[in-house]
């Protein structure tokens, strides 16, 4: 039990991070155009993301590192699953604004 726990805390971190990451992102940084359709559209990219790491964790590592990493390049890849439209690497700045949370948060714990 306390492993499906462990599970779900880490979805609901990595969908946090990737999901404030997208919202950031969608907007170029204007938060002042922020609308309840890139709340849904962030909301998906979330979830993708928060999925793929907890797929992810079942595989041991020991380096923090990897798992920032992958954090990046899992929100990067759901992102530009989700939505393609948008500007041109979009998804890519997605990824490493997901990654920078991933850090302050580890940093914060």
């Amino acid at each position: 039990m306390l492993d499906v726990i462990n599970k779900v805390k880490l979805w609901c971190e990595k969908f946090s991070e990737a999901w404030a990451s997208c919202m950031f992102c969608m907007v170029q940084g204007d938060l002042t155009v922020l609308s309840f359709n890139h709340a849904i559209v962030a909301s998906k990219t979330g979830a993708l993301a928060g999925l793929a790491m907890v797929v992810a964790s079942f595989v041991p590592w020991d380096n923090r590192w990897l798992g920032v990493f992958l954090t990046g390049a899992f929100t990067a890849l759901a992102d530009s699953i989700i939505h393609a439209e948008g500007f041109p690497m979009e998804h890519l700045a997605t990824g490493a604004g997901a990654m920078l949370l991933c850090i302050l948060w580890e940093r914060g714990k």
